[in-house]
């Protein structure tokens, strides 16, 4: 019943979605959002602080639903709005520019029309999105069919723009969102910038203090679709006494961050020795400024394996549901043994095993360079440049 009440809320509005073509939108005034108005974050938000810092002349405006985000975004230098108040929705209405990084509930969709419609996204992808994954329900009849034409503020699928890391990506973000090839920016991701940032992450600084000449470990697993949570932390050979014992005979910290979706790590909650680390999402405000100086990255099917290439350290890969995964969660973009770029492990014994040698093995190494190559066009701190510029010349 309720979406039902929704729906005829939305064939009422329609009138005033018509209407707003007709006003005059600004050039200079773009807004920005990021993962449906909760957060300050991704590549919306590399790419508004550099606006901010660096191009004054167009009026950056972040939009959140979140209020306690207010205050931290006029800390950084921007200027920001909850998102249904007066001047989110004014603002709204005079944006040329509209970017995102998840869909358009990261901003006010309802007061868009006419403003280009830019998705950033949060990175490339190894999974298929968007229309591309067969395992969503966005591919009913009603959400592909009717709901473009019918209700265009909540269609996902009519952006004029994309963005993409490379050229082996961007066939796949334009039949991912539906947007011609013309209409992919193939500029790099904002968020990527930081990966030549000389400062380093305080979190990072204060585990090398604590722990001297330590390898700090990156665990970064990608969500599931189906109910069931699973992580190296749910495998039946995991040993927390184990790993402590290694982490510390190897001079090792472990820290686990789970995708943003379904974040449900929590390895007993870490250990005494605090070599075993599980951070919240609110502990995480620039995932990849912390990554940059990690020393390895283990992951299974997230696209933060392309992002951690930039750094060409070592990268393990824990795909021990790889056959589930494909078969009930999501199917790849890429053939998966042929995309990665080290050692698949299957169980903790095996991993374990890969911490030992991943360090001294030429062959990965290689594999590593190659594989940024392929995977990155861009090796540079110049990607939120580039996606300015292309939108400065549409």
């Amino acid at each position: 019943m309720a979406r039902l009440f929704k729906y005829l809320g939305y064939i009422l509005f329609l009138p005033f979605w018509a209407l707003q073509k007709l006003i005059p939108r600004k050039k200079n005034v773009w807004i920005f959002g990021a993962w449906y108005g909760t957060r300050y974050s991704d590549n919306s938000k590399a790419l508004y602080l550099y606006v901010v810092k660096n191009h004054p002349n167009i009026k950056a405006i972040w939009l959140t639903r979140n209020d306690g985000l207010l205050d931290e975004i006029k800390r950084s230098g921007g200027v920001s709005y909850l998102t249904n108040s007066f001047s989110g929705i004014y603002y709204s209405l005079l944006a040329k520019n509209v970017l995102v990084s998840s869909g358009k509930r990261d901003i006010n969709y309802l007061f868009i029309n006419g403003a280009n419609w830019i998705q950033l996204w949060h990175g490339n992808p190894m999974k298929k999105i968007g229309l591309d994954d067969k395992f969503s329900p966005i591919n009913s009849f009603f959400q592909r069919k009717m709901v473009p034409f019918v209700f265009p503020f909540i269609c996902e699928f009519n952006y004029r723009f994309v963005v993409s890391n490379a050229a082996v990506f961007s066939d796949k973000m334009s039949s991912a969102f539906k947007v011609p090839l013309s209409g992919i920016m193939e500029t790099g991701c904002p968020r990527n910038d930081i990966f030549y940032s000389e400062e380093m992450d305080g979190f990072n600084e204060q585990l090398r203090k604590r722990y001297k000449d330590c390898k700090i470990i990156y665990y970064l697993p990608t969500f599931r679709s189906h109910d069931s949570v699973k992580s190296l932390f749910t495998l039946q050979d995991y040993s927390r006494g184990k790993l402590e014992d290694f982490l510390i005979k190897e001079n090792m910290v472990f820290v686990s961050k789970g995708h943003y979706v379904d974040n449900q790590l929590n390895p007993d909650n870490g250990n005494s020795d605090g070599r075993l680390i599980s951070l919240s999402d609110k502990k995480v405000s620039d995932i990849n400024f912390m990554l940059k100086d990690a020393d390895a990255l283990i992951t299974d099917y997230s696209g933060a394996y392309f992002d951690f290439l930039l750094t060409e350290k070592p990268i393990i890969f824990a795909a021990f549901d790889l056959e589930d995964y494909l078969s009930s969660s999501r199917e790849m973009y890429f053939d998966y043994h042929d995309s990665v770029s080290g050692p698949i492990v299957l169980t903790w014994d095996e991993l374990i095993k890969a911490l030992r040698y991943i360090w001294d093995k030429p062959e990965y190494a290689r594999l590593v360079k190659e594989k940024n190559q392929f995977f990155n066009k861009f090796h540079d701190n110049l990607n939120s440049k580039r996606v300015y510029e292309a939108i400065v010349a549409l």
